[in-house]
């Protein structure tokens, strides 16, 4: 399976589990899609960096993936310090589907 084809089934991922779980994220990024949207990039790009798919994530994604809080925090933007709960979550509570390794 190329990488195309494999981050798309990662983003299907992260936009069912924003519509499962999203009640966690805030209403002032839910409310505006261009946040939704930088929401919907780093969640996929945090899977794909535990999951070693493609290119690791920035600093960010690197410090929720090494369970490095401060650094986290530090390196987030407003929109990904608000949703720093979602993100923990999703990370917590999605298993690499067997569909990325045919």
């Amino acid at each position: 399976m190329n990488l195309d084809n494999q981050y798309g089934i990662i983003k299907n991922l992260v936009i069912d589990y924003i519509e499962k779980e999203g009640d966690v994220i805030p209403l002032h990024i839910k409310s505006n899609p261009d946040d939704m949207e930088h929401v919907k990039n780093i969640a996929t790009s945090i899977l794909c960096t535990k999951w070693k798919i493609g290119y690791p994530g920035g600093s960010f994604v690197e410090s929720v993936i090494n369970n490095d809080l401060m650094e986290a925090f530090m390196k987030a933007d407003t929109t990904n310090r608000d949703c720093m709960y979602f993100y923990v979550k999703l990370i917590y509570n999605i298993s690499r589907p067997n569909s990325l390794d045919k």
